[in-house]
């Protein structure tokens, strides 16, 4: 059997929210994986400071971060794609304008001009993520891949039709992740492909979010997991179980990989 290259995301595939914890099976899953010949790769909406040991403790080291603008393979920059200065300038302004606090991801760091409505404490704590640091002028010091605009209402069409050049994208009910237009994890997943010269037909991804629709769409064996939002369900070629009842391990089990 050839190798296969299989991207994993985060959030509720990888990591069960219930325990804030990686099943058992789901460590076992990835090392067998890895011990027979195949690459396993994270690919999630997080940035680097984010992942808090998670890709360290599976032993992975080639992941691709902020919802597919940060690539790194073996600590080699494949790819990052920010968001130019003056479009994340223009971003804060309109923000502080409409009362929105605003957060800034870059390849280190993780964290906010504000905290007046206190989603972002709201956002973090879905997750199981750290609060961020309150850091006004990030951005003017940074180059920052992805944002965070933390609100429970739609006012992000607003902010469509000011930046044609972006994306918008619900991460949870309490904040909408800010990226480049044209893509998501899909972006991200591309340029490894190139970059190591990798066949389609040997690309596997697994994912339960919005943002992750792109990535199954790609790859040649796109997997939803049982948890997954519906719209991603009905893009995938299998569905497994969920993240809590060794969804992972049971799929690569199932296309016997392992």
């Amino acid at each position: 059997m050839s190798k296969k290259y299989i991207f994993l995301d985060l959030d509720g595939t990888i990591i069960d929210h219930k325990t804030n914890s990686v099943p058992e099976s789901t460590v076992n899953a990835i090392k067998l994986l890895q011990d027979n010949g195949h690459m396993v790769i994270l690919s999630t909406g997080r940035v680097p400071s984010l992942f808090y040991g998670i890709d360290k403790k599976l032993n992975i080291d080639t992941y691709i971060g902020a919802n597919g603008r940060l690539v790194v393979h073996k600590d080699r920059v494949v790819l990052a794609q920010y968001i130019e200065k003056d479009v994340v300038q223009k971003i804060v302004d309109l923000s502080l304008e409409l009362g929105i606090d605003v957060g800034f991801e870059s390849k280190t760091d993780y964290t906010i001009n504000s905290d007046d409505s206190g989603f972002s404490k709201k956002f973090s704590d879905i997750f199981h993520l750290e609060y961020p640091k309150i850091w006004k002028d990030y951005h003017l010091d940074h180059d920052i891949l992805q944002m965070v605009l933390f609100y429970d209402k739609p006012d992000y069409k607003k902010f469509e039709a000011v930046f044609p050049t972006l994306s918008f994208n619900y991460s949870n009910p309490y904040g909408i992740d800010v990226n480049p237009i044209g893509g998501l994890k899909d972006v991200g997943v591309r340029a490894l492909i190139d970059d190591l010269g990798i066949d389609i037909k040997d690309t596997i991804a697994v994912g339960d979010g919005f943002n992750d629709i792109s990535m199954i769409k790609l790859v040649e064996v796109g997997i939803a997991m049982g948890n997954a939002c519906q719209e991603l369900k009905d893009s995938a070629k299998y569905i497994t179980d969920d993240v809590d009842k060794n969804g992972i391990f049971n799929i690569f089990k199932k296309l016997e990989l392992i």
